[in-house]
């Protein structure tokens, strides 16, 4: 039980990127949530990117695979967070989350630019 705690503290203290007036869990919530929304608007800039660069059958694929990953970030995220339902942390989790699956899709989206820039 301790252990599981543990390693909650510990994920959230390395996957967070807190500014340090971040003091209670609204603020911490907030900035989670702002450094998300950070990485949505860079994976919007880099896939209109992609989308100037493809031909007309990829860009319907595209658009397929960029609906269907959305949906499958969602869904994933809500499922990570179900056990602290209610819990005031859950937020923090969920935002956390979000920006983490995000990334990867940045990193996936930029090795299609750097692929078709070859």
């Amino acid at each position: 039980m301790f252990k599981k705690y543990f390693i909650l503290l510990l994920f959230i203290l390395l996957s967070t990127s807190f500014n340090s007036l971040a003091q209670t869990q609204a603020e911490m919530n907030q900035t989670a949530n702002n450094d998300f929304k950070k990485a949505d608007s860079k994976l919007n800039k880099l896939y209109k990117q992609v989308m100037k660069i493809l031909n007309e059958k990829e860009k319907k694929l595209m658009v397929v695979a960029q609906k269907d990953w959305l949906k499958f970030r969602d869904s994933h995220c809500k499922f990570e967070i179900v056990q602290y339902d209610g819990g005031s942390i859950q937020p923090l989790l969920y935002s956390n989350c979000l920006r983490e699956r995000t990334n990867d899709r940045i990193e996936d989206l930029e090795e299609i630019l750097n692929d078709k820039n070859r």
